[in-house]
Order: structure tokens, then sequence, then C-alpha cells
């Protein structure tokens, strides 16, 4: 790939690696000394080579975890999507970039009464102003905390 890419005459970027991740998706690790947006201000020179809907940086997501929501209130894909408008709708200064995601399997939610999900921002500060406070949906409030990744690198 890198030769491919060489022949398009990029001479200021060399990438380390092209890796493709889950569902597909292309990963471009560029050499330290650059920066995405130098890769992105030569778009036009080296996007022809990948067969790709979007082109996006990568970014650093802030995640909080919001805890004892009811299932049954919340459970299909629908009922997630309703969760961020609520949340939206209670919490007027909420910003998240992405649906909410469960922690739990769907199996294993539909043995409990009680699930919880995650919650990601853009911004540092946004995440942290919600652990601070609860958050408030289907005129409940909901206890957060930080996420922390415990999955192994393996």
């Amino acid at each position: 790939m890198n030769n491919t890419l060489k022949k398009t005459k990029i001479d200021l970027i060399v990438i380390m690696i092209v890796k493709t991740q889950k569902k597909n998706n292309i990963a471009l690790m560029i050499l330290k000394k650059y920066t995405a947006d130098v890769l992105l201000a030569q778009r036009a020179i080296w996007e022809h080579v990948f067969d790709v809907k979007s082109i996006k940086k990568d970014e650093k997501w802030h995640k909080i975890v919001i805890h004892s929501l009811k299932i049954e209130i919340f459970n299909t894909k629908t009922e997630i999507k309703n969760l961020k408008t609520e949340l939206k709708s209670y919490n007027l200064e909420l910003k998240l970039i992405i649906n909410s995601i469960w922690l739990s399997k769907s199996e294993n939610r539909s043995q409990n009464r009680h699930a919880s999900m995650i919650l990601a921002f853009r911004i540092k500060a946004e995440a942290q102003r919600y652990l601070k406070k609860r958050l408030l949906a289907a005129r409940l409030t909901y206890q957060t905390v930080k996420y922390r990744d415990y999955r192994s690198n393996d």
C-alpha cells in the first residue's frame, strides 16, 4: 500500500501502517513527526487509493458511565435514541457525540432490571460536569462515574 501511495507523489507523509479494523474500517497510521491534519491536507492526492465512503480524523472521546438505567424503559435501539433525546431535554447543556452504548450484552440485560451505559463527549469539561452532578432522564436521576476501559491489549 505504501508503494501505491508513493506513486501518488506524497513526499511529505510516510504512512507506517494501513490496517483494516472491525466493520472493515481502514486506519492509516503515520509517523509520529506528522499529524493527521497534514495527512488530511493532502487528501486529494491519496483518497482515490482507498475505496471509502468517508474519511474521519481519530479523536479522543471523554466517557462516563450512567448507572442503574431501567432496562424496561431503554432496552431497544429506538428507546436508546429516545434516551439521548430525553437526556438532552432534561440536561440542556448535554452534548453527546454518539448514541449511548450498553456496558452489558443484550442476553445479560434480559436477566436484569437495571444496567449501565457509556456516554461519550468530545470535550473533557462536558464529561466532568456530569460527573459532579446527577443526570436526569425519564423523571429519574442517575449517578455517573468516569469510564475506565479494562480490556486487555492482547
